[in-house]
């Protein structure tokens, strides 16, 4: 039961386009106070534009908002956060080059008499949050020097510790680990206590059983439902998502032992400890672990992104990896977690993102050959069911799916036979999750190897063939017999209990 359920936001016939494609249609929602409300839908639906709309950043062409029973109509984030509504972005809005502290009150700054910063009361408050939230980092510490998952955090302390009366969570727990989505669903349970409203964005289905009041399911920008958690199963979720049944289980398979294509001997760096494996042809080998337990830096050493200690073979043969550069060289391509920022040029084209690493396949003497660029180009959009306009839409204005495609398409299009995948679906919606799972097993299916990275235990029991569980930078387990891959083994070697 909530405590004091009053309507406290309410959306009529809500609509919003961009460059002519209808985004929004006739959206028509409430929320109550001391609700969580879980809003559902493949990367495209339209989840992220609604709550921006509702959160100040982007205007609404038609249709109408009350709040608190008045017409609402914010015209910058500002004053949506005067009113009470708070956003907490599934692409970080920090400042990198500023502290924890300084993030946390940019643009509520406390200050004490003569007008002078209050930097002791805005440290005592800092820290109260970050005790509360569990994290382990300092009120000083730069954003720049956090890893992902704690940069999430902070991002999420700066909306929940802000005195909103609605507080909008877009895919909060994408990046960090499971000890600090326990942490947040306390939190949530908390502000339910105190009557805040919340709008929750998740692909994590799993998640709802533990926060979810209602649901509301998108599909290509309308609304396909709405009813209370308790009413409906997760099958009937995702069937009102995508339109169809969606089961992974035709992905396991049995994968019979080949050559070697990859063998890794005693990797070190400072993040990672005598670090030791192989790669076989056509296997897709996982990797598990908590956030910072070093899976990230194992892919970063054998890319030559990161200097390391160590021998790395390939097909028996001992290779020197300093660069990024002679990893390609080698035919070895590397899918970064942060596909935005270390995996995109998001002002650029599709096609100048797709064909960034093979333009010297293009060049005629004096001049690049566009048709046949734009031949390659539109044959992986269409393989690869990118959602897009044409090649020449930037590839900001994607959805997570279709960007990560983008930078599959690359790879593929550049011939690697091993591709380094760190965290493959990381806010992608079931949908597009499928489609990457297909694109994963053709590569293998042909003869390539995959290394992959994931938080997804799901994700990581139906696609891998092997798993090597880390665990403080070291590598605790190899387990190849796949009756052994389950949440709870993982789940065990991962956190040493």
């Amino acid at each position: 039961m909530f405590k004091n359920k009053n309507l406290i936001l309410e959306l009529q016939n809500i609509e919003k386009s961009f460059f002519g494609v209808d985004i929004l249609k006739n959206i028509n929602l409430k929320i109550y106070s001391g609700e969580v409300h879980c809003l559902v839908g493949e990367n495209g639906a339209g989840k992220s534009t609604l709550c921006k709309i509702i959160a100040g950043i982007y205007p609404r062409d038609r249709g109408h908002i009350l709040f608190k029973n008045t017409y609402y109509l914010p015209k910058t984030v500002r004053d949506a956060q005067e009113l009470g509504i708070g956003f907490i972005h599934q692409e970080l809005m920090l400042i990198p080059h500023l502290t924890v502290l300084e993030n946390i009150f940019l643009g509520n700054e406390k200050s004490s008499f003569g007008s002078r910063m209050d930097w002791h009361s805005m440290r005592v408050k800092t820290q109260k949050i970050i005790d509360e939230l569990e994290l382990d980092i300092k009120p000083d510490d730069l954003i720049i020097n956090l890893s992902i998952a704690q940069q999430q955090m902070v991002e999420i302390a700066k909306a929940i510790f802000g005195n909103y009366k609605v507080i909008i969570f877009d895919e909060p727990t994408a990046s960090i680990s499971r000890k600090n989505t326990e942490t947040l669903f306390r939190i949530i349970k908390q502000l339910k206590e105190k009557n805040v409203a919340m709008i929750y964005i998740s692909h994590r289905l799993e998640e709802f059983k533990h926060i979810a009041d209602k649901v509301t399911v998108l599909r290509d920008g309308e609304i396909t439902g709405t009813m209370n958690y308790k009413d409906i199963t997760p099958k009937e979720i995702v069937k009102l998502m995508v339109g169809r049944n969606i089961d992974f289980s035709h992905y396991y398979r049995e994968f019979y032992e080949s050559e070697e294509v990859l063998r890794v001997e005693n990797l070190n760096n400072n993040y990672i400890k005598d670090i030791s494996f192989s790669l076989k042809k056509g296997e897709i080998l996982g990797f598990a672990g908590l956030v910072g337990a070093g899976r990230t830096e194992v892919l970063r050493a054998i890319y030559g992104a990161d200097n390391k200690k160590g021998n790395i073979y390939i097909n028996n043969h001992k290779v020197y990896i300093t660069s990024p550069e002679l990893a390609v060289n080698y035919k070895i391509g590397l899918i970064t977690e942060d596909r935005k920022t270390q995996g995109l040029i998001l002002g650029a084209s599709i096609k100048e993102n797709m064909t960034l690493n093979i333009l010297s396949r293009f060049w005629k003497k004096f001049y690049i050959d566009r048709s046949a660029e734009n031949k390659v180009v539109k044959d992986n959009i269409k393989k690869l069911r990118i959602v897009s306009r044409d090649s020449e839409q930037t590839t900001k204005t994607l959805s997570g799916g279709n960007q990560q495609k983008v930078i599959i398409g690359r790879w593929l299009e550049s011939g690697v036979n091993i591709l380094l995948f760190d965290e493959p679906t990381r806010g992608i919606d079931i949908g597009a999750k499928s489609e990457i799972y297909d694109l994963m097993r053709k590569f293998v299916d042909k003869g390539g190897s995959i290394i992959m990275v994931s938080s997804d235990l799901p994700e990581l029991i139906t696609m891998s063939d092997r798993v090597i569980v880390m665990r403080g930078g070291e590598k605790i387990k190899e387990i190849s017999n796949k009756a052994e891959i389950t949440e709870e083994n993982l789940m065990h070697l991962m956190i040493g209990i």
